[in-house]
Formats: C-alpha cells, sequence, structure tokens
C-alpha cells in the first residue's frame, strides 16, 4: 500500500483526488491538509479522512506519506512539490504545473536529485475515449493523422470563476485549461510542435484575461493542428471537440455531454443521402467518420475526471517501485507549459514562434 497524503481539500479533491484515490486498491489515503479550518473538517467528515492538518509541512513530519498529490492553486506548486520532493515523497501535481519554466525545472531537478517520481495530473488520455483513438492510430488503422482541430466553446469568463485565484488569472484560458488540449494535442501526433503561432484578442474588452484563443501548432511532416478556446461564446456549451482528419477516416472526439439527435442530407464525393444520427452520453464520445459512415469507437456514460485519475495513478504505481523513477512524465508536462508561454509570446509579437526560440 502506498500512503498518500493530499495538499489542498478543495473542489478538485472532492470531486478528482478523492474519489479516484478510493478506487485504487494500491493507495492507502492517510491524510489530508487544508489552511480553511470548515474545508477541513467537512472533507474529513464526508471521506472519513484519518487525519487533517492546517500545514503541508505538518503533515509531512507526522504522517510520512509516500506520495503526495498537490491540488492546491498554481502560484503554490513550486514550493509544495520541492517540500515534498525534498522530505522523500513522490509526487503528483495537478495542472497547470508551475507559474514559468523556469520553475518547473527546478522541480524536476528536485525530484532527480531525491530519486523520486514526479508528475502532472493531465488525466484526459487516460479517458477512455481518448485513450482508445489513440490505440487506434498508433496501430495505423486510420492512416496518417495529419491534420487536427480542437476547440471550446461556452461563456465563463474568469470572472464568472468561484475559486479567488481562478478570477484574478489574468493569464487564464490557455494557461488554466489549455495544457489538457494541448497535452492530448502532443499525444495523438506523438511529437511535439517545431512551431506554434497565436492570436489572443481582446475582443471583450471588459475581461482583462485571455478569453479567446487561437493558436496554430506546425508538426513535423507536414502535420497541422489548430486550438480555439472561447470563454465568451453564447452558443450551446461544448467543452472540448476534436476533428482528426487522417488518410483513411476522420475521428470526431467529444468530451462533456453529448446529446446530438439529427436527421438529413449529408454530402460526400458530390453525392447525397439521408442520414440519421443520435448519441447521448454524459461522459464524450470517439467517433470514426468516412463519408455517410459513422461508427462509434468508445463511450464514456459518466463524467470520466476521477477515473481517469484513477487509471493515470494505476500507470504510475509501478514507476513509484523503481530505484530511480523515470522523469519522463514531468519532462513532457515542462514541454507543455513550454507551449502554452510560447503561445503567449507568439500573440505577443503576433509571429510565429520555433522551437529553438522557445
Amino acid at each position: 500500500m502506498i500512503r498518500t497524503a493530499i495538499f489542498g481539500l478543495g473542489k478538485v479533491a472532492e470531486q478528482i483526488h478523492i474519489p479516484a484515490c478510493q478506487t485504487v486498491e494500491e493507495i492507502q489515503l492517510v491524510a489530508g491538509c487544508d489552511p480553511a479550518g470548515n474545508r477541513r473538517e467537512a472533507m474529513q467528515a464526508r471521506f472519513r479522512l484519518p487525519a487533517v492538518y492546517a500545514g503541508a509541512q505538518e503533515l509531512l513530519e507526522k504522517e510520512q506519506p509516500e506520495l503526495v498529490i498537490i491540488g492546491t492553486p498554481p502560484d503554490s506548486h513550486k514550493d509544495l512539490c520541492l517540500l515534498a520532493l525534498e522530505q522523500g515523497a513522490h509526487v503528483l501535481c495537478e495542472k497547470p504545473f508551475m507559474p514559468s519554466v523556469a520553475d518547473a525545472d527546478e522541480v524536476i531537478a528536485a525530484a532527480a536529485r531525491n530519486r523520486r517520481l514526479l508528475a502532472v495530473n493531465n488525466q484526459y488520455r487516460y479517458m477512455n475515449t481518448y485513450r482508445q483513438a489513440q490505440e487506434r492510430l498508433a496501430r495505423g488503422d486510420f492512416g496518417r493523422l495529419f491534420f487536427l482541430h480542437c476547440w471550446q466553446q461556452m461563456f465563463h469568463p474568469p470572472a464568472l470563476e468561484p475559486a479567488p485565484w481562478r478570477s484574478a488569472l489574468k493569464r487564464s484560458t490557455l494557461f488554466e485549461f489549455g495544457t489538457h488540449a494541448l497535452d492530448l494535442i502532443t499525444f495523438f501526433f506523438d511529437a511535439l510542435p517545431v512551431a506554434v503561432g497565436a492570436a489572443i484578442p481582446r475582443a471583450r474588452p471588459e475581461y482583462d484575461a485571455d478569453v479567446l484563443v487561437h493558436l496554430t501548432l506546425y508538426f513535423p511532416d507536414e502535420r497541422l493542428a489548430t486550438m480555439t478556446l472561447n470563454r465568451v461564446s453564447h452558443a450551446p456549451e461544448r467543452y472540448l471537440e476534436m476533428r482528426l482528419d487522417c488518410e483513411k477516416a476522420s475521428l470526431r472526439l467529444s468530451l462533456g455531454g453529448v446529446g446530438r439527435a439529427s436527421f438529413g442530407l449529408t454530402r460526400y464525393h458530390g453525392r447525397s443521402r439521408p442520414q440519421a444520427r443520435f448519441s447521448f452520453v454524459k461522459g464524450g464520445e470517439a467517433r470514426a467518420e468516412v463519408g455517410w459512415r459513422s461508427s462509434l469507437l468508445a463511450a464514456e456514460p459518466r463524467p470520466a475526471f476521477a477515473s481517469a485519475t484513477a487509471a493515470h495513478l494505476r500507470h504510475l504505481l509501478p514507476e513509484m517501485q523503481q530505484p530511480i523513477p523515470s522523469l519522463d512524465h514531468a519532462r513532457h508536462a515542462r514541454e507543455v507549459l513550454r507551449l502554452v508561454f510560447a503561445g503567449y509570446e507568439a500573440a505577443e509579437k503576433q509571429a510565429i514562434i520555433t522551437s529553438d526560440e522557445q
């Protein structure tokens, strides 16, 4: 059993980390900490936590956990990661990883020095819809992936965020959410982009944050991805949609509740046919489409944020048993973070930023 503690008992712990830990047999959740006394008491009562503390230092000294999950605001991630690593604990840190790439490098160096595992919970790739689509892509079932477009549309600017740290962010949408989408894009291409272009217009001047973000990602071998995150759209909400165009098929990946019913004419190669489609899932789905045919690859009947985190933990457990755990997870998270800041730089300079410049 891996003695595990959680730093931060807010919503991410309540909705994701604790439920995930409670479904992994090898995880023994021994404690949590949070500076808010009422929050500590409520979470201890709800989840029957064996112990709760006001501070991380006291928790580490008394409980000596083998794994620490950090679910606090990102400006605290560096100090808490360093504290846990120096005390000999492995660390799974919530995204966004760090406030800067330099901070990420410092924490990765500490993990290497202490021979501890360090990873970031970009757990979407462990959701069934994305994992099965990637496995089919890697197997070559759909041919070469050459273009990917992902988008998000909702009306949810930072000013509407209930958490004070979220509502105060100026670099918000790309930094706080974009790491999930960027991680998935690199997951499907199995590569990092060689250049990034971006536009982040002040589409709604009353919001002092990046509420509309568009990135163009240039991948090796003449491959391309675009990402549009729109937090001031009045259209029906789409939490995260992806279209993957391959040589033999196009994939449509949807995260969030999917309720679609349609009947009409579909054109393909200059011909039209009547077509009826129906989908209803609360978590998401992946479909392969070729002309008039649409086949279901995978579906999540329920929201999968906690179950994907549990799958992520199971994936990391063998590494924790190694004398020198791999830091590939953390290094990849560092590269995703680098892409985020390259996007902001590209938008400010109105230029394409190459790998050498990032």
